[in-house]
């Protein structure tokens, strides 16, 4: 067996054949091909062990990918690529891993905040826009003022590669509310009134949550005419519509009391025009997630799953 026939057993999707082959070889000699052999199986390994939900297994393999990293031979930039791919698999796994202190070890090259098109030549976003929703998404439910000095350098750098993106002046604006700057929050993102900014904290802040339960967000803030619905999520095979409630505090009551009676039956009414729109089957739910504090502190969220849509 050499290190062609490994690439070769990859090509024809039999992985779990090429990385059996490829670890004894690489365990006595670790030269330039074999540890690039080494790094791509244990990429594809690393990500059926996820779908296979074979965590620890997986988790060992991203640890190991780690370590193999720095000894590849990377011009291209597709090795560090693929460990960002592979680092956002895991957090999105894995409750406990913090993908912002990983991106504080490899970092983010020029290349990252580039288009590309995949094996089918369709166009992909670039990587770098796929990481920056993810810290953001753990800044919103840990946001301190440690972890907010540690984004603040990619924000910088999203900044300088794409200063048109409003999602830019969105978390900017959010890291100064974190550091306690209210005038340079507002200044950040003028186009957003208080009450607005707000409301979109709440429902940033709700789509965090939800992921990191294993949902898969779907929608942000959907619209069709006058129908709206703040998240549709995916929960297992079933379909979840998300109403987001944020307040400041409860002095006027809980959140969950505003979704009344003729709130819920605009929420079925949107529900089925969105399910008819796209000719969906299968099991739906109606969830609301309610978020109470202040932009840039610790939030106050509360779940409530199945609500019924029908009752008085």
């Amino acid at each position: 067996m050499t290190v062609k026939d490994i690439f070769d057993l990859r090509r024809q999707g039999r992985i779990e054949e090429a990385y059996e082959a490829i670890r004894p070889m690489y365990a006595v000699h670790q030269g330039k091909y074999t540890t690039l052999a080494m790094f791509w199986t244990a990429s594809d390994i690393l990500k059926k062990r996820l779908t296979e939900k074979r965590i620890d297994e997986a988790v060992g393999i991203f640890k190991a990918l780690l370590r193999v990293l720095p000894n590849i031979d990377d011009g291209d930039g597709k090795a560090h690529t693929a460990m960002l791919y592979a680092a956002l698999r895991v957090a999105n796994a894995v409750d406990s891993f913090v993908l912002l202190d990983f991106l504080s070890q490899i970092g983010l090259q020029p290349d990252d905040w580039q288009p590309h098109t995949n094996g089918e030549g369709k166009a992909v976003p670039p990587v770098a826009h796929r990481v920056m929703n993810r810290i953001f998404l753990e800044l919103h439910l840990m946001p301190t003022v440690e972890r907010a000095l540690q984004v603040a350098p990619f924000l910088q750098e999203s900044l300088r590669n794409h200063p048109a993106n409003k999602e830019n002046q969105r978390n900017m604006a959010f890291i100064y509310e974190i550091m306690g700057e209210h005038e340079k929050a507002v200044a950040a993102c003028p186009s957003e009134a208080e009450h607005l900014r707000l409301g979109r904290w709440g429902e940033e802040t709700a789509a965090a949550f939800l992921q990191k339960k294993g949902y898969a967000i779907l929608e942000h803030d959907w619209r069709s005419g006058h129908r709206d619905i703040d998240l549709v999520a995916r929960d297992g095979n079933t379909l979840v519509f998300v109403e987001v409630k944020t307040r400041a505090n409860r002095v006027f009551g809980n959140p969950e009391d505003a979704v009344n009676y003729q709130k819920r039956e605009n929420l079925r009414r949107a529900m089925n025009h969105y399910v008819k729109l796209h000719r969906l089957a299968g099991a739906l739910r109606f969830d609301i997630v309610t978020v109470v504090g202040s932009l840039g502190s610790v939030p106050e969220i509360t779940h409530f799953v199945d609500v019924p849509l029908n009752d008085r």
